[in-house]
């Protein structure tokens, strides 16, 4: 009992430090969140309008303040995207009002003077107020009404470019100023119609055919094949920290100080391995809870499976991170290794989806062979079989043995060579 105190405390002292490390939190629980909703959304519309599934949707205020063709334009856009569901309103105080209230995630406010800034080529922006609720969901509103205010921002700046060589060319000096802003119009306007034309009808045009017409469409959700991806995938940007963390103690003596108390070695490993297991987890729980209640993402029914996958994620991630800091002379070396695992594996071992719905390792071939030996896949499958429904306790062993498996040889490894001095 007292080794399991022991390792308690320390596993609580290893959390409160983590917890409080908000650029910490804001990568593991923000940025995966962010990064699966905009890579969905941005493929929804072509699932949907293939599928015939309705779109996902975030539902958002705008109010137009602007009376120029820009704030029009920026408002239009908006309007068409199908990932929002947009209710118009008079005035940016009633939006701010619903927003706080809870009526809808965001509102999106082009204020008065948008289209006299661009014009005068001087810095303009496009305000989005967010629940205080939600505030997971801002960058996501925020890239789509950058993305509707992208062609805007460019007329902007052909116009300003057409200023200035008009001017410097002297071909319109002592003109009337109608015939200046007419030559201006004009030219913008021709720039802006060929690049219209492009995108409409671009050189190279990708074609899909469906393989069975009178096969009945199911609604597809995107969010359902990325999210378990970046969830794994950012769980691994703990092993870095947890690298640097090592060296950090030791280098402080902090190890030197807990060796000279009566803790055992046992409890001074575990305590910081179960500290980071518990903080996959709750990324876990918060990625996949934010999913389901904002973005509909299907969870499956056994809350059992995805917690079991979840633990066995945690003990790799974190027998991965004490390997790190093990095998690695100085923090820097262990952070910088640590990057690599999350940013090269995730792709490596197939786990996004590519040309398809389904991530690339079902696919077999080179990244399905290569999956097999890398943890990032077998935690990204036990969370597919529970959110199809297909995963149970039972039926997602294979996959949570194959990772801790990986937890196992990690941790044998960094015990041979681990050194706390």
């Amino acid at each position: 009992m007292t080794m399991v105190r022991s390792t308690l405390a320390i596993a609580w002292k290893e959390l409160q430090i983590t917890l409080r490390d908000r650029g910490q939190l804001a990568v593991l629980f923000l940025l995966p969140l962010i990064f699966a909703s905009l890579f969905s959304l941005s493929q929804q519309g072509a699932v949907d309008e293939a599928t015939g599934a309705a779109a996902l949707t975030v539902e958002v205020f705008l109010v137009n303040e602007d009376e120029g063709p820009f704030g029009g334009q920026v408002a239009g856009a908006l309007r068409q995207m199908t990932m929002l569901q947009v209710e118009e309103l008079g005035s940016a105080e009633e939006a701010d009002r619903r927003v706080g209230e809870g009526e809808r995630t965001a509102a999106i406010i082009i204020p008065t003077g948008f289209s006299a800034g661009i014009d005068a080529y001087q810095q303009t922006h496009v305000d989005v107020v967010v629940d205080p609720v939600q505030q997971a969901i801002a960058g996501v509103v925020v890239g789509l009404t950058n993305f509707a205010a992208s062609p805007v921002s460019l007329q902007g700046e052909l116009l300003q470019g057409t200023r200035s060589f008009l001017k410097q060319t002297g071909v319109l000096n002592g003109a009337p100023p109608e015939l200046i802003q007419a030559t201006e119009a004009q030219t913008v306007g021709a720039i802006m119609t060929q690049l219209q034309g492009m995108q409409a009808d671009p050189p190279i045009a990708v074609i899909g055919e469906e393989l069975n017409r009178d096969r009945a469409q199911e609604p597809v959700n995107i969010i359902d094949s990325f999210m378990p991806a970046f969830a794994v995938m950012f769980a691994f940007f703990l092993v870095g920290h947890i690298g640097q963390t090592f060296h950090k103690e030791r280098d402080e003596g902090t190890f030197r100080r807990l060796l000279a108390s009566p803790l055992s070695r046992a409890s001074i490993i575990a305590g910081p391995m179960l500290a980071y297991v518990i903080v996959v987890v709750l990324q876990v729980v918060f990625l996949f809870g934010i999913g389901a209640g904002l973005f509909k993402l299907q969870i499956g029914n056994s809350l059992p499976g995805l917690l079991v996958v979840s633990l066995a994620l945690g003990l790799v991630v974190s027998s991965l991170g004490l390997l790190l800091g093990v095998v690695t002379r100085t923090g820097k070396q262990a952070d910088a290794l640590g990057s690599l695992v999350a940013f090269v594996l995730p792709f490596i071992s197939g786990i996004f989806p590519m040309n398809s719905l389904s991530p690339s390792y079902l696919s077999g071939g080179l990244l399905g062979t290569l999956g097999n030996y890398i943890p990032h896949m077998h935690a990204a499958e036990g969370f597919r079989l529970v959110m199809t429904g297909e995963g149970t306790v039972e039926t997602v062993l294979v996959q949570v043995g194959s990772l801790l498996i990986f937890s196992v040889i990690f941790f044998a490894i960094a015990s041979r060579r681990l050194r706390f001095d």
